[in-house]
């Protein structure tokens, strides 16, 4: 993918259908990378500097996914807080993700959601 984000672990037969620069909630701090959407999975890469400082990367499935919004700012000065973030709940939690056209994501990751097919 480059030199500053890595690439996602991908199957055999699965390709990237969508990405974008996205910022991860993760404990009290973003971590910078990119969101990555397969035909079966979503993906998160955290950029190299911020994975040597601990940052995770992250996925589910897409049958995993049971909703994808909003949610709103609560004044939260290094997890992104500070903005609207891109809400996405899972069977084992909510990942949030600062990320533009926010819009857009909520668009095509609710499709992929519930279409598997993309």
């Amino acid at each position: 993918m480059g030199l500053w984000i890595g690439s996602p672990a991908l199957n055999a037969s699965e390709n990237v259908v969508w990405q974008r620069l996205a910022n991860r909630t993760q404990g009290g701090r973003a971590v910078g990378g990119r969101l990555h959407l397969t035909e079966t999975r979503l993906l998160f890469v955290p950029n190299h500097l911020d994975a040597i400082m601990g940052g995770k990367r992250w996925e589910a499935r897409l049958t995993q996914l049971r909703a994808v919004g909003r949610q709103s700012p609560d004044g939260g000065l290094f997890s992104g807080g500070l903005r609207t973030r891109l809400r996405v709940d899972t069977d084992a939690g909510t990942e949030l993700f600062v990320i533009d056209p926010i819009d857009e994501a909520i668009a095509v990751l609710d499709a992929a959601r519930t279409d598997t097919r993309i």
